[in-house]
Formats: structure tokens, C-alpha cells, sequence
């Protein structure tokens, strides 16, 4: 588990006395990284129902922080960004705003920012953690190298991919010098800088990074995370741009099955996956394959993902696209129509 050093000093005092709500709150921490979210969400709940663990206020916020990550990836953004400004109430509120905690806490506000698709405000708050983290954490800490990490994907969504680039490659830097305790994150950045590679079109770099993913994840996480669903679907978006379409159709039913048992029939993560599969198929004219995809990524979508939210547009026009090609005319034309009314929503200041 990944601690600030003032948390960290706290929580070590109190297993030295036998307090156990600290082995409690180990083992939420190990459930999350292991992709069981709601047990550990469970476990930080019963936590903050109860005294002591809510009683200092960094231990507070940082639980709060751990709660907006699991929150996140079971695609509760409003939850998770409620539960990230809470912690840095928590801390404002005690004059603890320049403290590592308070850099984890904008973090993670600014990764729930980013997940429900308000990508200019997640990038300042990304890049107001990171400075606080320059001060307040050392720069080889794997904590630094997560608010590294979530300013580079701010920068990616704001089309900034060089930059993103760079700071994919320090995160990468950072976890590595860390040693065999952050083979997950290493994974992550791997992944993260994968991701990159493919938008900025170096499709092979893109594929290489995410071997190197899956290798640190094989070491570090139990079979089957959801954590590989990223890996698959960013593999098989660079197998598209490739045009390597018969290893991307092959890895296809792997990665939406996965999807669905770790994440589940309607979440978002599964709305993106059904769509980078849908667009292997569009580039060699599979309409017929594509359109069903779509079809249920869109309507995910507009289930789970904030009004506003590009990726909804982005489905929502490559949608409308393949039902052109289908001569389905009339829904194309309400699939553009919509898809221009998020565009409108999104340029309301």
C-alpha cells in the first residue's frame, strides 16, 4: 500500500500498539489493487463509520482518496470525484493543504475529472498536484510517479501527446527504480505510454510497451485483472492501425469477454472496449460485425457516461457512420444529430 510519509508514520505507531483497524484498512488496500473494488470499497466504509481511523485528518482524506481510485474504476465518477473533494475539505479544513496527502487527494480529483470527460479542468488540477507533489514527495516516491502519471493522461486527452509522452516515459522511470514493490504501476505505465504510442501512430512502439504491461502484470497481479482489459483493448487498437487485422479479430472475443466478467455488462470500460472492436471491423468494411457493437456501446454509454462526454460522441458518430454504410439513412441522421447536441453541450461555459 502507498502511503505519505505523515500517514505513514501514524499508521506504523498504531500496528505497533495493536490497533486493528489498521490491519483493516492493509487488507482494503490489497483488495483494491487486486481488482475486487466493492469488497475493498466495503471495508474503507465500515472504516470511516467508526473511530479512530477518521480521526486524523490526513488518514481520513487518504482513505477518502483510496476510495475515489476503486470508485473510478467501477466507473462511479461522481462518486469518486464527491469522495475526492471531501478529502480535500477534510484537509483544507485541518490546514494541511501543503502536504502530500492534499497531492494525492487533487490526483485522484483530478483522474475522477478526467473519467467523466471534463478533460481541461482535470489537466489543471493534475498539474496543481503535481506541484505540490514536487514539494512534498520525493521525486523517485511511486506516488510521484502516479501524479506523473495522471497529468500525462490529462495531456493525452488534451491533445498534447509529445508532452504526454514524456511524462509517460518518467513515470516509467520512476516505478522501475522503485523495484519488485511497484510492478503493478510499472505495469501501468507501460500501458499508459502504449496508449500514447498508438495516438501518436507508432503502432509497433505501441504493441512493445504493451508487452511489456502484461509482463509486469503476470508478476504482480492475480490472472485475469481487470487492469488487462486495458492491455487487450489498447493491442487491438494498435493491431487495427497496423492493419495486423486477422491478430486483432483473434484477440477480440477475449477482451469483450473479460470486460464483461470483470467490469460488468454496462460499464463504461466495456462501452470502449465494444468500440475499439467495432473498429477493426470498420476498417475492412464489416459493417454487419461493427454495427451490433456499437449499437450496444452507444446505448452504455448513454447510460454511464456524464452528458458531455466525448466518448459518447466519438461512439455516437462512428455509429452513425457504419449505419450510413448499411443504407440505414434515417437512424444515421439521428445518430449525427444527437451527437451534435453533445458537442453543443460541452461548449456551454
Amino acid at each position: 500500500m502507498l502511503w505519505n510519509s505523515a500517514a505513514l508514520a501514524l499508521v506504523t505507531a498504531l500496528l505497533l500498539k495493536g490497533e486493528p483497524w489498521t490491519v483493516e484498512l492493509k487488507d482494503a488496500a490489497t483488495l483494491n489493487r487486486k481488482g475486487e473494488y466493492r469488497q475493498a470499497l466495503s471495508k474503507y466504509t465500515a472504516l470511516l463509520s467508526a473511530a479512530p481511523a477518521n480521526a486524523d485528518a490526513e488518514v481520513h482524506a487518504y482513505v477518502l482518496s483510496q476510495m475515489a481510485d476503486a470508485e473510478i474504476e467501477l466507473g462511479a465518477y461522481a462518486e469518486a470525484k464527491t469522495k475526492a473533494r471531501e478529502a480535500l475539505r477534510i484537509l483544507a479544513s485541518a490546514h494541511r493543504m501543503d502536504t502530500s496527502t492534499f497531492a494525492i487527494a487533487e490526483g485522484n480529483l483530478a483522474a475522477a475529472l478526467r473519467a467523466e470527460g471534463n478533460y481541461g479542468e482535470a489537466k489543471k488540477v493534475a498539474g496543481q498536484a503535481l506541484s505540490l507533489g514536487k514539494k512534498t514527495l520525493s521525486p523517485l516516491a511511486p506516488h510521484f510517479g502516479i501524479l506523473v502519471t495522471t497529468l500525462a493522461q490529462t495531456r493525452q486527452d488534451t491533445g498534447d501527446l509529445k508532452g504526454a509522452q514524456e511524462l509517460c516515459r518518467q513515470a516509467v522511470d520512476i516505478f522501475e527504480k522503485a523495484g519488485e514493490s511497484s510492478r503493478m504501476d510499472l505495469g501501468s505505465a507501460y500501458q499508459n505510454l502504449a496508449v500514447v504510442y498508438a495516438l501518436r501512430g507508432k503502432p509497433q512502439q505501441a504493441v512493445d510497451a504493451v508487452n511489456l504491461a502484461l509482463a509486469m502484470w503476470n508478476r504482480a497481479l492475480p490472472p485475469n485483472h481487470p487492469f488487462v482489459v486495458y492491455a487487450l483493448s489498447t493491442k487491438v487498437v494498435a493491431y487495427n492501425k497496423l492493419k495486423a487485422f486477422r491478430q486483432a479479430e483473434e484477440m477480440i472475443p477475449e477482451m469483450l469477454r473479460l470486460a464483461e466478467s470483470q467490469f460488468g455488462a454496462n460499464h463504461p470500460q466495456r462501452a470502449i472496449a465494444l468500440s475499439d472492436a467495432a473498429a477493426v471491423y470498420i476498417a475492412q468494411k464489416k459493417y454487419g460485425l461493427a454495427e451490433p457493437l456499437l449499437r450496444e456501446a452507444v446505448a452504455i454509454g448513454k447510460r454511464h457516461f456524464p452528458a458531455g462526454h466525448p466518448l459518447l460522441r466519438n461512439t455516437l458518430l462512428n455509429y452513425s457512420y457504419v449505419l450510413e454504410k448499411l443504407d440505414r439513412k434515417q437512424e444515421a441522421a439521428r445518430g449525427l444529430a444527437e451527437a451534435d447536441i453533445i458537442l453543443a453541450f460541452r461548449q456551454i461555459p
